[in-house]
């Protein structure tokens, strides 16, 4: 069981690649967007809105932090868990961040539904 969380680890991490490289690209070489006729700043408030309120980018958004949130806790779990502490109180740890990954989660899904004005 614990290798197919390895697996996801990894399958996580590498969506969180390509989804950077997006947000990169998108955020930081703006301006060759623009010079093919699509898209502006995407630092102006218009395009904040707009990308809000599209369902595929609200979407990659909650995608995104699906996979940020099981990658990173799961990392860390297993830093935690490979000290004398986290040995000690493994279901503990383990508790904890479910419990904190689910409420981060639900809160960012939700943040992310009502900036769109939903």
């Amino acid at each position: 069981m614990k290798a197919r969380y390895w697996v996801l680890h990894y399958l996580a991490g590498l969506i969180l690649f390509v989804l950077l490289l997006g947000h990169i690209f998108m955020m930081h070489f703006y301006k060759l967007i623009e010079k093919i006729g699509y898209g502006r700043d995407p630092l102006e408030w218009e395009s904040v809105l707009e990308r809000a309120r599209n369902v595929t980018f609200s979407t990659l958004y909650i995608l995104f932090l699906f996979f940020a949130l099981f990658h990173g806790f799961y990392g860390l779990k297993n830093i935690l868990i490979e000290t004398d502490f986290g040995k000690r109180y493994e279901k503990i740890v383990v508790y904890i961040f479910w419990i904190l990954g689910i409420f981060l989660f639900i809160f960012g899904t939700y943040t992310t539904i009502k900036a769109g004005g939903v």
